[in-house]
């Protein structure tokens, strides 16, 4: 059994090969995933910090699997890619048709949507003059918030950053019905993903580079 190889790079990775940037990009993908998977799937012992982050953490997993999801959704423009895909182990082609139900014109695009909107809208923070902070600070009006001047989190800031990532989420006839939002089933839908995402991703390099690594 193998237990490490040395790589020389212009010959698996040749810069003019099509497939061999996919697999990188894939690749470069794959350890951005792990790193947020380690850091950010951990759960805080302090419910205060718990409240805190999640917002912060759902904003960089929204934007970061809907980035991953477009960079599979364009590979598939480049010819030799497809064909590349196309002859993948069979497993790792079921793997890959789970992550195509979240393009553009897959079946669960609803999600791809709602990672879109959450993006655009809270990725860049809101400046000044847009409409969703306006719109955020107009629900949030009547609310009392506690401020303490040595207290690092503004609490203030929370509770508008929290409206517009909620309202980047859900529909305004969602978020006015008295029911409660389906939160905890997009978070498990965005987990469940980013978790496909680094299966086919690992398993389509190490099928990449058997034949390199003999």
């Amino acid at each position: 059994m193998m237990e490490y190889a040395l790589i020389r790079m212009n010959e698996v990775f040749p810069s003019d090969n099509a497939v061999a940037k996919w697999v990188v990009g894939l690749a470069i993908i794959h350890n951005d995933f792990i790193f947020l998977k380690k850091k950010l799937f951990k759960s805080s012992d302090e419910l205060s910090d718990l409240i805190s982050e999640a917002p912060s953490i759902l904003k960089i997993l929204t934007a970061s699997l809907r980035e991953a999801i477009f960079y599979l959704e364009e590979s598939e423009k480049l010819e030799e890619v497809r064909i590349y895909i196309d002859s993948l182990p069979e497993h790792i082609i079921q793997i890959y048709k789970t992550l195509k139900l979240l393009f553009r014109n897959g079946e669960k695009a609803d999600l791809l949507q709602k990672l879109s909107n959450t993006r655009n809208i809270t990725y860049h923070y809101s400046k000044p003059q847009r409409n969703e902070l306006s719109e955020a600070l107009e629900e949030v009006s009547n609310e009392i918030v506690f401020y303490e001047e040595k207290d690092q989190r503004f609490l203030f800031a929370e509770h508008v950053r929290n409206t517009i990532l909620l309202r980047s989420l859900f529909s305004s006839n969602e978020l006015k019905l008295e029911q409660e939002l389906p939160l905890a089933e997009l978070i498990i839908s965005i987990k469940e993903s980013i978790g496909t995402l680094i299966d086919f991703s690992s398993k389509v390099s190490k099928y990449y580079l058997k034949d390199f690594c003999k």
